[in-house]
């Protein structure tokens, strides 16, 4: 556009300019009508007329020229060529197969070895407690003084079926454990 087609668009807008062989040129260019458009925001702009819904933004035009534009199909260089394509062989895949079988097994071994040390030394450590003559590490009756359970024989068997309650909860939760440990490892 060009400096003497704005002048007189500036002086249209001011109601200086009449000549319709402009207003036509006008009305089928729209760079001018773009121009035109601006020309208006700036006016009211200046005179304080200017509101939020006048402004528009329209990128539209710039936005479809640019994919229009635009190379949607790269050309592949690298193309691979049908008579040199590596096939896998089928000895491959079974080391393949072998090897992810062998590190299943591996986790399960890894994982059984663990709760058997576990238990092997909960179990040490209950042995240890129970071979102090009684004397336990945190002792809260005074020195001296013997206290016999209200229930007698009928205490200690409880007392066993207690241990060996606590012992198969211990285990059965090692067990989920594991299960639960097997399944967020699947995945």
């Amino acid at each position: 556009m060009q400096t003497e087609q704005k002048q007189q668009l500036s002086s249209l807008m001011d109601g200086e300019l009449k000549d319709h062989h402009f207003i036509d040129a006008v009305s089928k260019d729209e760079d001018l009508q773009a121009c035109w458009h601006r020309y208006h925001v700036v006016r009211s702009a200046m005179r304080g007329e200017l509101h939020s819904s006048t402004l528009t933004l329209d990128i539209s035009k710039q936005v479809a020229q640019a994919i229009a534009d635009e190379n949607l199909y790269f050309e592949m260089t690298d193309q691979p060529i049908p008579n040199e394509v590596n096939i896998p062989k089928a000895e491959n895949l079974f080391w393949h197969r072998i090897k992810d079988a062998v590190a299943k097994v591996s986790q399960i071994g890894l994982a059984a070895c663990v709760t058997l040390a576990i238990i092997a030394g909960v179990q040490y450590q209950q042995g240890q407690s129970d071979n102090l003559n009684g004397a336990p590490t945190l002792n809260t009756l005074p020195v001296g003084v013997n206290v016999a359970p209200v229930g007698g024989i009928q205490q200690q068997h409880n007392d066993q079926q207690l241990f060996e309650k606590r012992q198969y909860d211990k285990i059965r939760l090692l067990v989920q454990d594991y299960e639960l440990q097997k399944r967020l490892n699947a995945h």
